[in-house]
């Protein structure tokens, strides 16, 4: 959206800027002028925040110690401003004007306003009892039941003492840069504002000594508890631990330990010196029974040989007897029976031999132990054992038995050393306690207000300027501002196709063959129009807007236009009758067809009567579209000239495609052409119906029709683009029902 488009939206609304702004500063001029005069007077405090933090003359840490400082006033101020110190303020002015009203010998400042509260008579005796009880002077807890609050407040809101009616009258703030705190009240009274801004200085001054007086003497309070807990902890835990160690009897407990300890050190000592004795024997048995099962071993083996040696021996005699039988037979002369003889003779030596080594080994081995030797000794080993093991246990029952009385006195000396720190930890803690509470008693006698009053409030004079004239311009360039942003705004947010060069810009620059202005259509006639008479100038534009398209259509050779548009109700068919009324005008002859099956023109229009009607009727017929096309009612006057006709369609809920033949429908359109200059036929809307895209082929050109009050969406962008795409085919777009201001 360009700048002078914006510029040429606030000139058309200038009107309505200058009237918002008057009316702002007329309202606003009487509006302060109603109110009633304002007076204000103010009491400056010393707070001496700057004194103690002390900003260096050097300027080190400046900023560190410059926002110390704001930060301290601001927290004095909120505290000045908040609901406790403002209910002090509260209590005391109700006080005097109830009082004042109650015994009639003073005047009170305000008188109760039944329009801001009502209240009965017995709630005002009974919060007057209630104030009676209060001192201010010592009120440091401006905390009471919930049932008087509420009672306050509802009376307070009558007289205009309510918090927030406090608010809006007090103004605390810092002056400049120094040290003082100014505190100004206006109300509608001279006499009361200096009243109110004295008493709410002094008050407060008493307020805030009483709450710092308060902290320390509860700081004094409490450090006193405190330590007197922490002496009786201490005393406690000193009376339990000599009691424990009377009722135990251990006045040495660490001395018996000691004792024990060194009997446990030598049995423990003992028991390792049994512990390998055991294991020493354990070892011996085994050793021994080891050789005791080798010796068995080989003594089987040693039995099992001589008796092998034997038998090998008595064989072998037998041997040499039976062949020395033979050769007595044999005479010695069988020389196999000799050989064999003297064989076994040599084997028989052997075996003798071999005997004889075997009984010589036996005799030696008869000087080593004998398996009973072995025996005994295994047994007096184990004896030494078992002995080793017994001894192993006894030692271990005693070390046992030991350590669980050293382990009981180590229990009770671990409770005595734990009572001990716990004494300890106790005075430790007393003695800090003790110390805060000696400085709290130090802070509590050296307590000073750090406020004071610097200048009491005086009688103001004259009352506050109001400002009504500058305010009034100030509303008014206000209301002005605000106008234009709104304009602004709604400009913005309008999507509509307002002008060609929004147009232009929200589709794209899609081509546009022209824009025809918005017009009354109720009593328009398009041959008078076109006429020449006097005609206004919103006519005059739009009728200038169709013969710029008139001349767009008669220089081309094109005769056959579809209308389309991306929705219905765009205002094709006005602009079709628009545009054939403009070139009938011009002495063309121009015939609409009704193609939009979906929203079929009505009678009145499709169905006038025509010179052409026996014509179009014998087309209709003769191409087959009597069931699609209306037929035309004859002509009354047959010799009364038409340049513009229309054929309407009976409606049918089909598209195109389904109800008209391709070749018979080019034939129909052909033989119309003959007699008219033109054809414009018209198409249901692109983004709901197929129709448009059927009817293409059978145009010449497209053309689109837009309405300035439509917008584009992203669901439009599809549709667009298949305008486009028709390249040489698409004419155009027509914008309609464009603002006359907007046409250029």
């Amino acid at each position: 959206m360009d700048f002078g488009y914006l510029l040429r939206i606030l000139a058309r609304r200038k009107w309505l800027i200058a009237g918002a702004m008057l009316t702002a500063a007329v309202a606003t001029f009487l509006l302060i002028g109603l109110r009633p005069e304002k007076y204000k007077a103010s009491v400056i405090l010393a707070t001496g925040i700057v004194n103690y933090k002390g900003i260096n003359s050097d300027n080190s840490d400046a900023f560190v110690q410059q926002y110390q400082v704001q930060n301290a006033f601001s927290n004095l101020i909120e505290f000045v401003l908040s609901r406790s110190s403002m209910k002090i303020l509260t209590i005391h002015m109700l006080k005097h004007d109830l009082s004042a009203g109650a015994n009639q010998q003073e005047h009170p400042y305000r008188k109760a306003n039944p329009k801001l509260s009502q209240f009965s008579q017995e709630e005002q005796n009974q919060l007057i009892a209630e104030l009676a009880k209060i001192n201010l002077d010592s009120i440091n807890d401006p905390s009471f039941s919930q049932q008087f609050d509420y009672l306050l407040d509802k009376i307070a809101r009558a007289y205009g003492y309510d918090h927030d009616a406090l608010r809006r009258s007090i103004d605390v703030k810092r002056k400049g840069e120094t040290d003082y705190l100014s505190i100004e009240v206006v109300t509608e009274n001279p006499q009361l504002s200096q009243v109110m801004a004295n008493t709410f200085a002094g008050r407060f001054l008493a307020y805030y000594h009483n709450i710092s007086v308060r902290e320390k003497r509860k700081n004094v309070e409490t450090y006193s508890k405190l330590a007197a807990d922490k002496k009786f902890v201490v005393d406690s835990i000193n009376n339990v631990r000599f009691e424990y160690l009377k009722a135990k009897g251990l006045p040495v407990l660490g001395k018996q330990s000691e004792e024990l300890v060194g009997q446990i050190t030598k049995l423990e000592i003992e028991r390792q010196r049994a512990d390998s004795r055991k294991k020493a024997a354990a070892g011996s048995v085994e050793r021994i029974k080891k050789y005791e099962d080798n010796r068995e071993s080989r003594d089987a083996r040693e039995v099992q040989a001589r008796v092998e040696e034997k038998n090998n021996t008595i064989d072998q005699m037998e041997r040499v007897r039976e062949l020395t039988q033979r050769s007595l037979e044999t005479k010695g002369k069988d020389a196999d029976v000799e050989a064999e003889l003297a064989e076994a003779k040599a084997e028989l030596n052997n075996a003798v031999r071999s005997s004889a080594r075997v009984q010589g080994k036996l005799r030696t081995d008869e000087t080593k132990r004998t398996r009973e030797d072995l025996y005994k000794e295994r047994v007096s080993t184990d004896l030494d054992r078992i002995d080793a093991e017994e001894n192993y246990d006894r030692l271990n029952n005693e070390i046992w038995k030991l350590k669980g009385q050293l382990g009981s006195m180590v229990v009770n000396d671990e409770i005595s050393s734990r009572m001990l720190k716990d004494e300890e930890r106790a005075l430790a803690e007393f003695n800090k306690v003790n110390d805060e509470l000696i400085n709290a008693k130090l802070n509590l006698e050296n307590a000073e207000n750090p406020l004071s009053v610097v200048e009491n409030a005086q009688l103001p004079e004259w009352p506050e300027p109001n400002r009504q004239t500058l305010i009034s311009v100030f509303a008014a360039i206000v209301v002005g501002t605000l106008t234009i942003i709104a304009l602004f705004v709604l400009a913005y947010l309008d999507k509509s196709l307002q002008s060609p060069d929004l147009f232009k810009r929200y589709t794209n620059q899609l081509p546009l063959l022209g824009s025809i202005s918005a017009v009354p259509v109720k009593g328009l006639d398009f041959e008078e129009l076109f006429a020449g008479k006097n005609a206004s100038k919103q006519v005059s534009t739009f009728r200038e807007g169709l013969r710029k398209l008139r001349s767009a259509l008669l220089q081309t050779t094109d005769k056959t236009y579809l209308f389309v548009s991306l929705k219905g109700m765009e205002g094709k068919t006005f602009t079709m009758h628009a545009l054939a009324h403009s070139l009938a005008a011009n002495h063309k002859k121009v015939l609409m067809l009704d193609t939009n099956f979906k929203t079929p023109l009505s009678e009145k229009y499709s169905d006038s009567p025509t010179p052409n009607s026996a014509l179009l009727n014998k087309l209709i017929r003769e191409h087959g579209f009597s069931n699609v096309f209306l037929m035309k009612n004859p002509s009354e006057d047959l010799k009364q000239e038409r340049r513009v006709d229309i054929i309407g369609n009976v409606g049918i809920h089909k598209s195109p495609s389904e109800v008209l033949d391709d070749k018979k429908f080019r034939q129909f359109l052909a033989a119309l052409g003959e007699q008219y200059d033109y054809i414009f036929m018209e198409a249901a809307s692109l983004t709901q119906y197929s129709d448009a895209y059927e009817l293409v082929p059978f145009a010449d050109k497209v053309i689109a029709v837009f309405n300035a009050k439509s917008s584009i969406g992203h669901a439009d962008a599809e549709t667009l683009d298949n305008l486009r795409d028709l390249r040489e085919k698409f004419a155009g777009a027509i914008l309609t029902e464009v603002d006359a201001r907007n046409m250029n």
